[in-house]
């Protein structure tokens, strides 16, 4: 089965300088649970106990509020929360787990992985699920990826680890790579959180999967740190085409919730606008969009809607008598 982790509201906290309140992770956790994902990662970008150090940049909250609040708005939920040894504490965790918490990703380099091993033992101690997230994953080959894998799995504390592509460098064959090398030696749960500086998050995340991943990152919008991650809309999209989603949750739907809460607070663009994504999933050619425009506020009907009726009978030449056609099929009035 594959596991989609929203990281909207943890990894886009970077975007807003960390400054999600209460009430905007409660509508937002609230609006994810409601299309359909059980796994939401919410806090400060750098994870619990990064909240109150100015040196990181402070939040707008503290931790057990984004937890609380997160699990108060979805209480099915899992909420998960990201965690770096160093930044993070013990006792840190022990909040958590009083507000809520259900899932917890231990993340270090991947050269110095042993770093996650006591509070990943800490945190399986505490009832949670645990996972650890090997930062810069591609610093090592892939056999020597491996072999670390092979290391925690020794451990028996992890119920996954991630391959991290925490520069968005790494091409889709290498992930490929280092996953499937990886899931033919051992039995835990992989993951993979791809980062968008070579537009290849979508792409590498769907390689992840082919390889034998289990566990996902995505972000609406694409909203994360420095080019963004893999694109919860497409990501899903493009898994429901292949017949694999987890979610059976309608297109229209994710664009209404990423224009209601997510693209008013974002201050600069990251991934693609519904419009554009509509118009691959539509087979749609952009030169006959001022046609749909125009027919779609003359008879009051949505133009996503109506390009999507149109492309699935002509994609090629569509015409101004079959834009209107369906234009009057969608309001008969």
């Amino acid at each position: 089965m594959i596991n989609i982790v929203e990281n909207t509201l943890r990894d886009g906290s970077y975007v807003i300088d960390f400054q999600f309140d209460k009430k905007q992770t409660a509508d937002i956790t609230r609006g994810l649970a409601g299309l359909g994902f059980t796994y939401i990662e919410v806090g400060h970008g750098l994870g619990l106990g990064a909240w109150g150090k100015s040196e990181v940049g402070l939040s707008k909250e503290n931790d057990v509020s984004y937890i609380r609040a997160a699990k108060e708005a979805a209480p099915e939920a899992e909420i998960t929360a990201f965690f770096i040894p160093g930044i993070g504490t013990m006792q840190d965790i022990d909040l958590a787990v009083e507000a809520g918490l259900s899932f917890l990703r231990v993340g270090t380099n991947v050269d110095t992985f042993e770093k996650a091993a006591p509070f990943v033992e800490y945190g399986r101690k505490k009832g949670l699920k645990v996972a650890v997230n090997l930062m810069k994953s591609y610093g090592v080959k892939s056999y020597e990826f491996t072999q670390i894998v092979q290391e925690i799995e020794q451990w028996q504390t992890a119920d996954v680890i991630y391959l991290v592509d925490s520069a968005g460098c790494m091409m889709p064959h290498e992930v490929y790579e280092y996953i499937a090398r990886t899931k033919e030696r051992i039995s835990t749960h992989l993951g993979f959180h791809g980062h968008n500086n070579l537009s290849l998050a979508v792409a590498n995340s769907l390689q992840a999967i082919q390889a034998g991943a289990s566990f996902i990152d995505t972000c609406v919008r694409g909203m994360g740190r420095s080019a963004g991650n893999a694109q919860t809309e497409i990501f899903i999209y493009l898994l429901q085409k292949m017949g694999i989603s987890p979610l059976e949750t309608n297109i229209y739907d994710f664009y209404n919730f990423a224009n209601e809460h997510i693209v008013p607070l974002m201050p600069r663009h990251q991934g693609l606008t519904d419009e554009e994504i509509h118009i691959g999933i539509s087979r749609f050619h952009s030169s006959y969009m001022p046609l749909a425009t125009l027919i779609a506020e003359s008879y009051g009907v949505d133009s996503k809607q109506l390009i999507k009726r149109v492309s699935d009978i002509n994609c090629i030449n569509p015409d101004e008598q079959l834009f209107k056609l369906i234009a009057s099929e969608l309001n008969p009035e």
